[in-house]
């Protein structure tokens, strides 16, 4: 709205007004979620819960603010996360309060489905069952991981029924990693992997920055162990064809042929059994048919890297050796994790970094060999009733040789309790949609000691009922019996939960309810290596396809896991950290093989295996292996992204319908890696939404680094002073406060958390595609990946850039209405309605930080809902930037002033530094010697960007430490 507009309005009103003269008020009562005295208008109350984005079960706190939930953070009470979220976890609001949600039940009529009444649908959902119900096998269930009280309800359900049993459907389950256990072990279970307590890190193919059992918990440890501190650091060595998050984090990364990580896990064993490390003559029983040489050969990885691991993880006390990523599993997977225990047990880390006892959740998931059977049960027609749950989508995320789409179309009657459209549920016959997580009773267990309690944080957005009030009632419908009898006595699911938790709270249940649910230290189980193990098979993994093929090589999404996060615009827009690609799928193919080709980045390539085809755009990477190719797992839109043309109307790209149906034999888990496809180029073109151009710094030093003996040597001697630099400008003076921010690259990880938290908290619209590839985007953080050293292996830094908050800002002298002005307590502050658009202070910024809004971007209802009260919501023609979170620095001061004190360090938590799951970020008060951010402001490894301008900046970053174990970077120029 433009002023002239807005004076129109005032006047007319003004006239409503008087004419209206004493007439009273209409008042609307608006329902609360919660009792009145525990809500107060314009005060926030926080509920705690659990993620149920993927099966990690991260403590969430969430903030209501008058009825609605506006932010997540993590709880830094629960054990699994300790308060931070990955971005997966933050932008769950946006399924909360997603545009397509389902308005009620559905129900097919032909192609499309109508609307029904609740007890109309439940009726027909009970008379379905009750026309199945002593038929044995005829019922099926298909749900998500479910390790608490709802897992236990659907079991009885299922069992009062007659039905067969549940099949617990993860997508990425593995299983390899449970059938080693058990070979070597005698264990069927995922253990807890301590990345925390490791010297040295040894992994093979998993991506636990990414997606791997329970990235933000692996983080963490991770960042314990390797960040420098105290002249401490560890070591990590991924080895991998491809370069990854997590392979591009590693001290050195080993670039392998696809399919040969256990060949490579075998041959370091049998290296540690030459070097004389180990002595049990059952671990050289187990290498005997191992040739490092000749492993050397078909790997690709030289025989002097091979020692080079070999004596760092047989030198560490103690070392982790983790594998079984998604992109390495094959059938070659069990042998691979056989190796990995054993590398464990030779090297003496069981017990110590490998422990069993807390074992993880996926140890619960149902086989992929038995979801197959299931498939092929419904295919010949023995389901007659197929029952899905929340969260699972098995014709988008099973291989696309099961045909799974096929197999749902044959039973004739599907109901899904999906709150979403999605692939499956457009097979179904009835919708019953469930309530959001974030709306319902609940609990999770995500391994042994810690059970995490879910309660409604709001009233429902939509017309949903929980999963389990369903079930009971169309159960009782079916069985013929009523409440409070027969073997489904109660009335809802919570009365259920609470009935289950009694035991356990013993009359604390609003102590467990506010701290988020119960743990305890699981006391480690002792493992000890079979008697006999068999002797290691190092062949390379089997691969279906044209021998002239690549070997393709699927991974699951940082972004969207297994697809269902790929329906909240946040992280379609947020670009992926490695390729820095928004919106788009892509196909990375090595930049030699390409050129080999013909084909240009953003060429529409078709990619075939023997089980199918898809079309998508090529992306180049010097740095994946020639002879392979990989596309992300989970890419795909909402109806509301083509609806609002963030992006235009494209054909499926999801590579799990390249796989074929088999299972690996000694697991039954998925063959990801399982074929070879072919490559040829459309004709068409798909440019990618490319948010940073180069990854060249060009000699500008943004993202630094220091060798870790320098590092060392400078801890010891203490910080020196920042060179300074001749200035026109005094120092200027502070009364109480000046905020700032540090910023350590060495513990930045990439992940991207950062930037959506910014985009939760402070309304940053989404521009959609085509505004991001023109540049126009609006995220006020964003994360820059810089590469130096041989493109084909380069070492990478991520630094996160925001406004630096200079004190020489070049922002404001040329801003003509004063919009941009100094803040007494150090901030660079920006007045909306005093902006008027001129984009000169964005063009002065040598920073690139300041954002233009081009349009009054929409935000479809309910998503409005989801906007933070307390941040004002930026229109056409405004400027605007990183304000350091400023409504949080207000809200701490009028806390420290309520309790007559001043602001202590620890009290304002920005958003990007309460998310971080490697606590990369520091925030507080630079004139306070005691706070953290002014000691590390001091770090020998500080330094500001682009120092020499002389801005004066309140952002300060530490220097990445390397390690001179691998190939070094290469100072000064990186590449493109």
């Amino acid at each position: 709205m433009n002023r002239r507009d807005f004076f129109k309005i005032v006047a007319t009103t003004g006239a409503t007004a008087a004419a209206a003269g004493c007439q009273q008020a209409t008042e609307q009562i608006l329902p609360l979620v919660v009792p009145n005295e525990n809500l107060v208008p314009g005060v926030a109350s926080w509920f705690a819960t659990v993620c149920r984005e993927c099966p990690a079960g991260c403590g969430v706190l969430a903030r209501n603010r008058d009825g609605r939930v506006v932010k997540l953070e993590g709880n830094p009470e629960h054990p699994v996360n300790h308060g931070s979220l990955c971005a997966r976890g933050q932008a769950a609001l946006q399924g909360l309060y997603h545009p397509d949600r389902f308005a009620g039940p559905q129900r097919r009529e032909g192609a499309a489905f109508k609307p029904l009444g609740w007890d109309d649908a439940i009726k027909l959902f009970g008379d379905k069952l009750g026309a199945v119900k002593g038929k044995p096998r005829a019922l099926a269930m298909i749900s998500q991981l479910e390790s608490g009280s709802l897992g236990g309800l659907l079991d009885r359900w299922n069992q009062a029924l007659g039905g067969r049993p549940r099949t617990t459907l993860e997508p990425f389950g593995y299983e390899a990693i449970r059938a080693a256990n058990r070979v070597t072990f005698g264990r069927d279970a995922v253990p807890y992997h301590a990345f925390e307590d490791a010297e040295v890190i040894l992994s093979f193919g998993a991506d636990f920055l990414e997606t791997w059992v329970s990235n933000s918990q692996a983080a963490r440890g991770f960042a314990r162990m390797h960040t420098f501190r105290d002249g401490k650091a560890g070591t990590f060595i991924h080895v991998e064809p491809r370069q990854s998050l997590t392979a591009s984090n590693a001290d050195e990364w080993v670039r392998n042929a696809p399919g040969t990580e256990a060949a490579v896990a075998f041959a370091v064993l049998k290296l540690m059994l030459e070097g004389g490390v180990v002595a049990d003559k059952r671990y050289g029983e187990a290498v005997a048919g191992i040739e490092p040489k000749k492993v050397a050969e078909e790997s690709g990885v030289s025989l002097e890297a091979l020692h080079r691991m070999a004596r760092t993880f047989a030198g560490a006390r103690p070392g982790l050796a983790v594998g079984g990523g998604v992109a390495v599993t094959g059938s070659q997977a069990t042998q691979l994790q056989i190796a990995i225990n054993l590398l464990n047990a030779a090297a003496g880390n069981v017990g110590k970094t490998v422990r069993f006892g807390p074992d993880h959740a996926y140890g619960r998931v149902t086989p992929y060999a038995e979801v197959a059977k299931l498939m092929q049960a419904m295919a010949g027609g023995e389901v007659e009733v197929l029952v899905l749950g929340t969260n699972v989508n098995p014709a988008f995320t099973l291989p696309g040789g099961l045909k799974t789409a096929d197999a749902i179309r044959k039973v004739p009657f599907v109901v899904s309790f999906a709150n979403l459209p999605d692939e499956t549920t457009a097979l179904a016959h009835l919708v019953l949609p469930d309530t959001h997580w974030l709306e319902a009773w609940g609990d999770y267990a995500p391994h042994e000691g810690v059970l995490g309690l879910m309660q409604p944080t709001m009233k429902p957005i939509r017309d949903a009922r929980p999963v389990g009030d369903v079930l009971l009632s169309a159960g009782r419908a079916a069985l013929g019996t009523e409440e409070g009898k027969g073997p489904l006595p109660w009335t809802t699911f919570e009365q259920y939960l609470k009935a289950a938790w009694e035991p356990a709270v013993k009359g604390q249940w609003e102590l467990v309810l506010h701290q988020g649910g119960l743990w305890r230290d699981v006391t480690p189980v002792a493992v000890t290596v079979a008697p006999k193990v068999e002797r290691g098979d190092g062949a390379t993994a089997k691969l279906d396809g044209p021998a002239a093929g690549f070997a393709l090589l699927p991974y699951p999404s940082l972004r969207f896991y297994d697809g269902r996060s790929a329906t909240r615009s946040w992280l379609q827009e947020v670009p992926d950290p490695m390729t820095q690609v928004a919106w788009d799928p892509w196909v990375e193919i090595n930049t030699q093989t390409a050129a080999r080709l013909g084909i240009r980045q953003g060429d529409v390539v078709q990619v075939k295996s023997p089980h199918g085809a898809i079309e998508v755009s090529a992306y180049l990477s010097p740095s994946i292996h020639p002879d392979a190719v990989a596309i992300p797992i989970g890419h795909h839109y909402a109806p509301y992204h083509v609806r609002l043309k963030y992006v235009p109307v494209t054909a499926p790209t999801n590579p799990m319908a390249l796989l074929p149906a088999a299972a690996d034999g000694a697991s039954g888990a998925p063959a990801f890696l399982s074929v070879k496809v072919t490559l040829a180029k459309t004709g068409g073109r798909r440019p990618l939404a490319l948010l940073q151009a180069t990854h060249d710094q060009d000699h500008r030093e943004i993202a630094q680094h220091v060798e870790l003996a320098k590092a060392r040597e400078d801890a010891l001697r203490g910080a020196r002073p920042m060179p300074g630099h001749l200035s026109m400008y005094g120092a200027q003076r502070y009364k109480e406060y000046r905020w700032g921010m540090t910023v350590d690259v060495d513990a930045c990880i990439g992940c991207q958390a950062c930037a959506v938290a910014c985009q939760a908290e402070n309304n940053v619209p989404v521009v959609g595609k085509a505004e991001a590839a023109y540049g126009r985007q609006v995220h006020w953080l964003r994360l820059e990946r810089w590469a130096e050293g041989d493109p084909a292996q380069p070492h990478n830094m991520f630094l996160p850039m925001f406004c630096q908050h200079c004190e020489v800002a070049p922002c404001e002298p040329v801003c003509p209405v004063f919009a941009a002005y100094r803040t007494e307590e150090g901030l660079n502050g920006q007045v909306y309605n005093r902006c008027v658009g001129t984009r000169y202070c964005g063009n002065n910024c040598p920073y690139h930080v300041r954002r233009f809004n081009w349009w009054n971007y929409e935000v479809p209802a309910p998503l409005d809902v989801q906007l933070n009260p307390d941040v004002t919501v930026r229109q056409l023609g405004v400027m605007e930037k990183c304000t350091m979170c400023i409504q949080r620095i207000v809200a701490g001061k009028d806390h420290a002033r309520d309790e007559k004190r001043a602001v202590r360090d620890g009290d304002i938590l920005t958003a990007c530094q309460q998310t971080c799951p490697t606590q990369a970020i520091t925030f507080g008060n630079l004139k306070d010697d005691g706070s953290a951010v002014s000691k590390l402001g001091h770090s020998p490894r500080a330094y500001h960007v682009l120092d020499e301008l002389g801005t004066r900046p309140g952002v300060t970053y530490l220097r990445k430490v390397v390690r001179s174990s691998g190939p070094a970077p290469a100072s000064g120029k990186g590449h493109a």
